[in-house]
């Protein structure tokens, strides 16, 4: 995993030479016709520095622009940096469900340059958008998802907020607030889920052979299946969506360790809580309140009659 901030103009004066990072992101283009000032100079100066390099451009949709003015517009004010640059589309401006307008983006830059450039997002927006499609064409996923300013709670974070249509993030933005000597203001900080190998084919153009693992390829039914019931993958459609193509053994066994075949009723008594009742009957609290559409965990009453198998 190597680690990076993401900059522009705005972080002017920065002393890339005294940031301890792998890798530099600078913003190149906005719209259809803007080139930021300081794109090349940190971008020289990071790649002396040996850093990893990527460009982005900040789509401007809400402007009338269309997806092929502005992609024609990042090319040619990139054209020193392809092939040793990751390509991306920062999606944040506009109507963010026109999954439509991104798609035609993303491949004309494809066209025109062989290498397939990653978007960038917000995790609310990668949850409520449809993106089947985008990742249908193999486009990376850079997800903003901020729950901690050091990076540590990453696991905790995806747990939370599982990913939607793609199976891992290429980057993860953990903060827009972060801190590092060379800089004396906040930062976006940001990490890459592979080593440089992986960051090079990027930038190269075949990201396909550099994806990390994707563990829920590589785990084995039993162990995918009790993270299921430990509420890890969520429910419906959000669980199918993490699986894929695995769902249907993993929810299989789900089924056959929690006993859904044959359903239990139980009727809660003074001083029961969800855990004691989760322990009684071998399942989880996730499970009751996902089966018994509880809203407050902490919140069950005598009488109340739950469903436990």
């Amino acid at each position: 995993m190597l680690k990076g901030i993401d900059i522009s103009h705005h972080q002017r004066g920065i002393d890339l030479g005294a940031i301890d990072v792998d890798f530099v992101i600078c913003k190149a283009t906005e719209g259809n016709g803007y080139t930021d000032e300081m794109c090349d100079t940190f971008y020289q100066k990071a790649k002396s520095l040996g850093k990893k390099l990527g460009v982005y451009h900040f789509a401007r949709p809400d402007l009338g622009n269309s997806p092929e003015a502005e992609a024609d517009w990042f090319v040619k004010e990139t054209l020193g940096y392809h092939k040793e640059a990751m390509l991306i589309l920062d999606w944040e401006s506009g109507n963010l469900q026109d999954t439509v307008w991104a798609r035609k983006w993303l491949d004309r830059v494809y066209s025109k340059t062989g290498v397939r450039p990653v978007i960038y997002m917000s995790a609310s927006v990668m949850r409520s958008a449809n993106w089947g499609d985008v990742v249908a064409g193999d486009y990376g996923l850079w997800v903003a998802n901020y729950g901690s300013n050091n990076g540590t709670a990453q696991e905790e974070v995806f747990n939370r907020y599982p990913l939607k249509y793609w199976n891992f993030y290429a980057l993860w933005q953990y903060t827009s607030k972060g801190r590092l000597n060379g800089y004396n203001g906040n930062l976006d900080l940001n990490y890459f889920s592979g080593d440089g190998t992986a960051w090079d084919k990027y930038a190269g153009g075949s990201p396909s052979s550099s994806k990390p693992s994707n563990p829920v390829e590589t785990k084995s039914t039993d162990e995918l299946a009790r993270e299921v019931i430990a509420g890890k993958y969520g429910n419906g459609e959000d669980r199918k969506n993490a699986l894929g193509s695995r769902y249907d053994e993993v929810q299989a066994r789900v089924n056959e360790i929690l006993g859904t075949n044959k359903v239990e009723y139980y009727v809660v008594q003074k001083n029961d809580n969800l855990t004691k009742i989760a322990n009684k009957y071998g399942t989880t609290v996730n499970q009751l309140v996902a089966w018994n559409n509880i809203s407050n965990p902490n919140l069950i009453y005598a009488g109340q009659k739950l469903r436990v198998r």
